[in-house]
This record gives structure tokens, C-alpha cells and sequence, in this order.
């Protein structure tokens, strides 16, 4: 709770100065482009994560990143996830979320402005209506790329063991015959979860090798999944060894302290 309120003081300067304008072009989204919405919330975030986060994000294989528009699919460890990829794009994309995100408010604002969908995972008709809904914001914007988090929950950490991928989530790039980019998050969590308590907080992001319409047309919605999975799931065990170094001399640990805080148990956040 100590981390939450420290965050919340020191972010409501930047809110204070900045949230008027976001609330403005939430409640008329249709009146401002994509990249001035985009702009506009991940600008907020980036401040944000400037004055009260303090995380600092290591970005592997950018080149990946296809020049026009895309599907990122990516391993989901916590509500750090979203404020992670804002901090790193440059070119607009929106989520698909649960719908429980949307009872966070600033959250919903922010991930509405953009274009953001929420899927009640319990209801087969909420998936099929939302999934059309993304279709056509794709549609509607040429420039806006989409992040989804296919294992549907969040992933077990430090090891993370990856829950299986729905292979349902993959129709949404297969349908418009967009590339599909594998995307492996680590540590995101050490964001929000209040039993970290780092001066600066690493977070890792590699964006694999993507697949092509000309690659995976002639591969099942399964088979894509398990691709995507495993690249992931290899990637991951990668970064975590890296990661040790990395909170080291961010941080200044000594080894033995570096022990004591690495990977503390997982908490709700």
C-alpha cells in the first residue's frame, strides 16, 4: 500500500496538468485522429513512469517491429504490460483486455481513447461481437496495430510457466492476413506489485521473428498458437538470465542483497 500512495503523490502533479486534456478527448474521441488520441495517453504514461514508476525498459529485436500495421502477441504478467508497451511504441496500437480492466477508471479512459476492446472470456457471444469490433477498428484505422494477450490470465512467474495459448485469439490477425509478432515480457509486474521496492526497475521486452500471411497460411489457428508459444516460452528463460545483471547494476546490490529481492513471491496486484 506504502509503494500505491507513493506513486499515486508523486504522479498527481503530471495529472493534475495533464489528465483535463485526456478527459476532453475521451469524451469526443471522434473529433481527434488516431496518432493525436495515441499521443496524448501514451505521453501521459510515459510521464508517469518518468516521475513515480522508474522503470527502465530493454528492448531486444525491435527490427522485428513490421512498418505498417500488425497483431502482437504477447506472454501477460500483469497490469504493467499495457503501460509497458505504451511507453515503448511509437506507432499506435490498442488491447484487447478483459472486462474487468474497464472498472479501473483512468485505465478504461485511456484504453477506450485509443481503441481498446473488452471481452467478457466467459461469453462466446461477447468474444465473437468484440472480435467483429476489432475488425473493423483495423479497418477504419490503417495505422493501428493491436496487442493481444492470448493465454487469456497471467502467467506464472519467475519461471513462468505459460498457460496454453488460445488459438482463437490468432483469427484476429489470420482474418485480415496481418503479421503476427510473438512478444515476450519480463517482469513487467515489478511495476505495480508492492513487495519490490527497486530505485529503478528493469523490464525486458524481445519482439520475435514475426509470421507472415505467406508463412502461416497453410498453418491451423493451432499450429500458430503453439509457434508463438514456444518461441515465448524460449525467449523468456533468456531474458531471465540477463535480468540478474541488470537489477545488479541498476540497482547497486551487492550479491547478497540481489538474493534477497530478485524474485520475491507473486502477490495480487
Amino acid at each position: 500500500m506504502i509503494k500505491y500512495i507513493k506513486y499515486v503523490l508523486k504522479a498527481i502533479p503530471t495529472l493534475i496538468h495533464r489528465y483535463p486534456k485526456i478527459l476532453k478527448i475521451a469524451k469526443h474521441p471522434e473529433k481527434y485522429d488516431l496518432k493525436t488520441r495515441y499521443e496524448a495517453a501514451s505521453g501521459l504514461l510515459k510521464r508517469i513512469n518518468e516521475v513515480s514508476f522508474h522503470s527502465r525498459f530493454f528492448i531486444n529485436y525491435k527490427e522485428n517491429i513490421p512498418d505498417g500495421q500488425c497483431v502482437f502477441y504477447a506472454n501477460h504478467t500483469s497490469n504493467g504490460d499495457p503501460i509497458t508497451f505504451m511507453n515503448i511504441m511509437d506507432k499506435p496500437i490498442a488491447f484487447l483486455a478483459k472486462e474487468d480492466v474497464a472498472d479501473m477508471i483512468v485505465v478504461k479512459t485511456l484504453a477506450k481513447m485509443i481503441g481498446s476492446k473488452f471481452i467478457d472470456r466467459m461469453d462466446l457471444r461477447s468474444e465473437i461481437k468484440v472480435f467483429q469490433e476489432i475488425n473493423k477498428e483495423l479497418e477504419t484505422h490503417p495505422d493501428l496495430s493491436f496487442v493481444v494477450f492470448p493465454e487469456g490470465t497471467r502467467s506464472k512467474r519467475p519461471d513462468f510457466t505459460l498457460g496454453s495459448f488460445h488459438p482463437g485469439s490468432f483469427k484476429i490477425a489470420t482474418r485480415r492476413d496481418l503479421p503476427i509478432v510473438p512478444v515476450a515480457l519480463f517482469m513487467t509486474d515489478r511495476i505495480l506489485y508492492q513487495k519490490y521496492h527497486y530505485k529503478q526497475y528493469p523490464v525486458q521486452i524481445s519482439f520475435l521473428k514475426p509470421l507472415y500471411p505467406s508463412e502461416y497460411e497453410n498453418m491451423t489457428s493451432q499450429e500458430i498458437a503453439e509457434y508463438c508459444h514456444d518461441a515465448i516460452e524460449a525467449e523468456l528463460k533468456n531474458l531471465k538470465e540477463k535480468d540478474v545483471e541488470l537489477v545488479k547494476s541498476l540497482n547497486g546490490y551487492s550479491d547478497k542483497k540481489l538474493n534477497r529481492v530478485l524474485y520475491l513471491p507473486k502477490i495480487k496486484a
